[in-house]
C-alpha cells in the first residue's frame, strides 16, 4: 500500500532531521573533520621557556597519591573561592565517585585568592575537611581563568604525573563520570593493564614499548585533546565584554582562531597536557582560557576532535536517558539540579532506575536530546 503524500512528507522531515542531528552543526560530521585536520597543521613548533605561574597556597600535593593504582581519570573543576553551594553539590553527586568502570577517579577544585582575603580562612578549613583543593596565588577572576587552568595542567604534571586522561571544566556542569571513563576506554583502550599495574610517566614522543611508556606492555599514552569543538571563531573587540581580546593580543590579519575545544569541559591525556605546557609560554596571552590551550595545542601540532556527547555551553534539561546515557557533560546546572541530575541518573545508592532508555531512545540517542534541549530552549 503506497503511503499518503502527508505521510511521505513526515517521514521525508524525520530523515532531514536525523541527518541533520548526526551530520550537521556539532553532529559527527564534525567528528570526522576534526579528524582529518591534523594533516593540515604545520610542523609543531619548538619548546619555550617554562612556564612563570604564580606559587601555590594550597598545593595538595599527596591528592593523587595513596595505595593502589593512579588515577586514571583527573578532574580539575575551575571554581570561584566564593562558590562554596557548587562545590558541595558536586561533592554530593558525581565527584563523590572515585571509581568508574573499575578505574580510579579522582576530582579537584581549581582557585585563586579571593578578593580582599575574605575567605582565606574559610577556604583553608574546607581543604582540611575535604583535601580537594588546590590554591594558586593569583587574584581569582574570569579574565585570569587561563592562569587558573595553567596552574591546574602544571599541578597535575608535577603532582599527578600518572593519571592518564585530565579533565577541565567548570563547576555548573554535570560530568557522566562512568560514561566518560567508557568513552575514553573505548578511545584509548588497554586499560586492563591500566588498572593492575602502577604506571611510570609517558614523555611526549616516546616510542611505543619505550621506557617511559605508561601502560605495561607497549601501549603509550595516546595524544587526545576532545572536546565540544568551536569552529572559526573570531575574536570580540567589544570594550568591555569579559570576551574582549585587544588587537594587540590578536592582531586581525591573524584571521579567526584556530579549531579549539569548550572550556566548559574538555579532555587532555597526559601526553597532551605535557605538550601544551612545553608551548604555552610562546603562545599568545589570551584571557580566554579555553581558546589559549586550542592555540597552544595547534602549535604543538595536536588537533582537538569533536565529541557529540560534549555538550559544551548547552544546557539540556534534566532527562534520565539522555544524561545517564548519552550526554558526557551538561552546563548551567545550579546546586540544586546537580542534586536532582545525580539522584535521576545514579541516585544516593549509586543504583540506576532499570530500564534506562526504551530501544527506540537508544535508536535515536542525541537527536532525543537535542530536540529536547531545543523545546525546552
Amino acid at each position: 500500500m503506497r503511503l499518503s503524500l502527508s505521510r511521505r512528507l513526515l517521514l521525508a522531515a524525520l530523515l532531514l532531521v536525523i541527518i541533520w542531528t548526526l551530520f550537521g552543526p556539532s553532529g559527527l560530521g564534525e567528528e570526522l573533520l576534526s579528524l582529518s585536520l591534523a594533516s593540515l597543521l604545520p610542523a609543531p613548533a619548538s619548546p619555550g621557556p617554562p612556564l612563570a605561574l604564580p606559587r601555590l597556597l594550597i598545593p595538595n600535593e599527596e591528592a593523587c597519591g595513596g595505595p593502589g593504582v593512579p588515577p586514571f581519570l583527573l578532574i580539575l573543576v575551575c571554581t570561584a573561592p566564593d562558590n562554596l553551594n557548587q562545590r558541595n553539590a558536586i561533592r554530593a553527586s558525581w565527584g563523590r565517585l572515585r571509581e568508574a568502570r573499575g578505574l580510579r577517579v579522582q576530582t579537584l577544585f581549581l582557585l585563586g585568592e579571593p578578593s580582599g582575603g575574605s575567605r582565606e580562612n574559610d577556604l583553608a578549613r574546607e581543604s582540611a575537611a575535604h583535601g580537594d583543593i588546590v590554591q594558586a596565588a593569583f587574584q581569582d577572576s574570569y579574565r585570569n581563568l587561563t592562569l587558573k587552568t595553567l596552574s591546574g595542567l602544571n599541578w597535575a604534571d608535577k603532582h599527578c604525573p600518572m593519571a592518564r586522561y585530565i579533565l577541565k571544566t567548570d563547576d555548573d556542569v554535570f560530568v557522566n563520570v562512568p560514561e566518560l571513563v567508557s568513552e575514553l576506554v573505548r578511545r584509548g583502550g588497554h586499560w586492563e593493564q591500566w588498572e593492575q599495574e602502577p604506571q611510570r610517566k609517558a614523555k611526549v614522543g616516546d616510542e611505543e614499548g619505550g621506557e617511559g611508556s605508561p601502560t605495561s606492555g607497549s601501549q603509550p599514552v595516546p595524544l587526545l585533546y576532545l572536546g565540544r569543538v568551536h569552529w572559526r571563531v573570531h575574536p570580540s573587540r567589544t570594550p568591555g565584554g569579559r570576551h574582549q581580546i585587544a588587537e594587540e593580543q590578536w592582531p586581525p590579519a591573524w584571521g579567526p582562531f584556530p579549531p579549539y575545544a569548550s572550556g566548559t569541559g574538555y579532555l587532555l591525556s597526559a601526553s597532551a597536557v605535557e605538550l601544551i605546557l612545553k608551548v604555552a609560554s610562546r603562545a599568545p596571552p589570551l584571557p580566554l582560557e579555553d581558546v589559549f590551550v586550542g592555540v597552544s595545542a595547534r602549535r604543538g601540532g595536536l588537533t582537538p576532535t569533536h565529541c557529540v556527547r560534549l555538550a559544551g555551553a548547552t544546557h539540556y534539561p534534566l532527562d534520565r536517558c539522555c544524561y545517564g546515557r548519552f550526554l558526557l557533560t551538561s552546563h548551567r546546572l545550579d546546586p540544586r539540579e546537580m542534586q536532582e541530575a545525580w539522584e535521576l541518573v545514579g541516585g544516593s545508592d549509586g543504583r540506576r532506575t532499570v530500564p534506562f532508555c526504551s530501544w527506540l531512545q537508544g535508536v535515536l540517542g542525541i537527536l532525543r536530546c537535542r530536540v529536547i534541549a531545543w523545546l525546552h530552549s
